[in-house]
């Protein structure tokens, strides 16, 4: 058997731990399905590593890994600012400017990875956030980034 086909028997259920699929776009779509669900009032994002996203190593691909962060700081944004203004205001829309990633730890197949973030500043137009990457309370990268928020489509 391939090394990178291998996934623990064990492997964590996102949904039975109340977890809930999130929406997504296309690109993202490729390595998810992304979970979310909040905890003491934190958004939360987490992601299961899986043989798809496994490099020649057999453990997650950085590339995967600053995707992973870049959405889960990017829906932290858009959770946080959309519960702000309610439910009538026009949907949050942004794009990344900036994304620094600290890679700190292998992620491993079966590994359930939770992105932790918040939001540090905001202009009128620019956002910047950090947060960690983590699998089992340990942080396996650190994140900080800077996003632009576009206006409202008409």
């Amino acid at each position: 058997m391939n090394d990178l086909n291998q996934v623990s028997e064990a492997v964590f259920d996102p949904a039975a731990a109340g977890w809930t699929k999130r929406r997504s776009n296309p690109f993202s779509e490729m390595i998810g399905p992304f979970w979310q669900k909040y905890e003491d009032g934190q958004f939360l994002l987490g992601l299961l590593c899986t043989p798809n996203m496994l490099n020649n190593a057999g453990v997650m691909h950085g590339g995967c890994l600053a995707t992973f962060g870049d959405q889960a700081i990017g829906s932290t944004l858009f959770e946080t600012l959309s519960r702000a203004q309610g439910p009538d205001a026009p949907p949050v829309r942004s794009v990344t400017v900036q994304l620094n990633v600290q890679f700190l730890a292998a992620v491993r197949p079966s590994d359930f990875v939770i992105g932790r973030c918040l939001i540090t500043r905001q202009t009128r137009t620019l956002v910047f956030l950090h947060g960690l990457a983590e699998v089992d309370g340990e942080a396996v990268a650190s994140l900080q980034a800077v996003f632009k928020l576009m206006k409202p489509q008409a």
